[in-house]
């Protein structure tokens, strides 16, 4: 790749470069840099990349971008910035520049990767087209998805993740999309944002600058505010009102959706109604970007990465793995498909923290804890900040509540109650690593 010369970069930083040469490519890894790299010394809580400047070097960097004031490092072109950070997203907007296709960027409370997915599948019937890997979607990981884009990418699909104000106007300068999305808005990070109007505020800023945009029902202030900052939106949803809607739609014996949609049957291949809505704000992208391909045989083809409401069979056991990550409102969502699916079988619900809830977090546990016992399970397995909740809740028989300290701890508990047949829910935020429960239920 000739992109990368020395000119580029310091056109891309602001800076003034007297240096001729190119590099292969941007890293800010010295494990993993290739040869000709330019390193990006990158600065956190916990490490300094100027640190690794001469390991960069021995494994093959000619470049580097360094904070001000850095001394010389024989064998290295030093590109001299304020912030490093800062400088990773400008390298990143200049190469989003070269691109003329459309670029699509994604924020929401819930639903962003399944969104993403399903709008990578159809911008990829017309396009070559790159989006966000594994959960690349902060300051770091929205430059990284852009500049390792291959050289023949003409569109792009980008996440766009926030835990604290200012971060998604941020983002939303190195994408620059032509496309907006905003899934929804719901109490999630409620540690940096206080509130959930101070998550649509965060949100919302997305919408500031693309010429168009989809947006979710949910707030039902969201399509109005999003009116006010775009020029151009869609609303997508189920009821009446939005501008993308099904003809109908409905769930099969597996809780995936089969929706009606301009006179096409799509059949997906993901569990639950949110994935349903999810699908309608791709179709909505669909709609803005002119795409005119197969789009049922695109979206049948979607799988989600694991932990997202993936229905699994293990033994006789029907287990639902949404471990990824848990606020109210995706716990919500997965209550609602194991509604669905129950089908006469008795219900086991495992829970475990919804974690960054700040202030909000016991009162939204406790509402939380009601709603899953108002499903009568058969068994309710809890760690972590529901305990007290459920502690606190006349739960009869008393037998029904299964607490513990430690998730293998739990997964024992539970493994010597079931009886085989059961439906069982798994949900909590990540940091709880509940999926370490199902290798346990799955050896009974």
């Amino acid at each position: 790749m000739t992109l990368w010369t020395s000119e580029a970069v310091a056109i891309a930083l602001g800076l003034s470069s007297g240096a001729t040469q190119s590099f292969s490519g941007v890293t800010t890894d010295t494990r993993t840099l290739a040869p000709g790299s330019l390193f990006v010394a990158l600065v956190g809580e916990r490490f300094d990349g100027h640190t690794f400047l001469d390991a960069a070097r021995d494994g093959g960097a000619t470049g580097a971008v360094v904070q001000s004031g850095q001394p010389p490092v024989a064998g290295l072109t030093l590109f001299e910035v304020e912030d490093t950070l800062t400088a990773y997203g400008m390298l990143a907007r200049y190469r989003r520049r070269l691109m003329d296709g459309p670029v699509v960027a994604i924020t929401g409370t819930n639903g962003k990767t399944s969104t993403k997915e399903m709008v990578l599948a159809l911008m990829q019937t017309k396009w070559n087209t790159h989006g966000t890997r594994l959960n690349n979607n902060n300051r770091v990981g929205v430059p990284l998805t852009i500049l390792e884009a291959p050289d023949d990418t003409e569109a792009l699909v980008v996440e766009a993740g926030a835990n604290e104000p200012g971060e998604i106007g941020v983002l939303r300068d190195i994408i620059e999309p032509t496309v907006a999305v905003i899934t929804n808005v719901a109490a999630g990070h409620l540690e940096g944002f206080q509130s959930v109007p101070g998550v649509l505020d965060e949100k919302t800023t997305l919408l500031r600058g693309p010429p168009a945009a989809v947006v979710g029902e949910s707030p039902p202030e969201l399509p109005g505010r999003a009116n006010k900052l775009c020029p151009r939106v869609l609303v997508a949803g189920m009821s009446r009102q939005a501008d993308v809607r099904p003809d109908h739609w409905e769930l099969d014996s597996k809780g995936c959706g089969r929706v009606r949609y301009m006179g096409e049957d799509v059949q997906l291949r993901v569990a639950g109604k949110h994935q349903v809505a999810n699908a309608l704000l791709a179709l909505g992208v669909a709609r803005l970007v002119r795409l005119d391909g197969d789009f049922a045989t695109a979206l049948s083809k979607v799988v989600l990465p694991r932990g997202r409401c993936e229905v699994m069979q293990r033994g006789s056991l029907t287990i639902v793995n949404d471990t990824y990550n848990a606020n109210p409102a995706s716990l919500h969502a997965a209550l609602q498909l194991v509604q669905t699916l129950r089908a006469g079988r008795q219900l086991v619900i495992v829970v475990g923290s919804m974690l960054e809830l700040g202030e909000e977090s016991d009162s939204l546990h406790r509402a939380a804890a009601a709603a899953i016992e108002e499903m009568e399970p058969h068994i309710i397995g809890v760690i972590g900040d529901f305990a007290a909740p459920f502690a606190s809740m006349d739960i009869q028989p008393a037998n029904r509540l299964i607490t513990a300290n430690h998730v293998e701890d739990l997964g024992r508990a539970l493994r010597g109650r079931l009886g085989g047949g059961e439906l069982v829910l798994l949900k909590a935020s990540r940091g709880v690593g509940l999926e370490r429960v199902i290798p346990i239920l799955a050896a009974s």
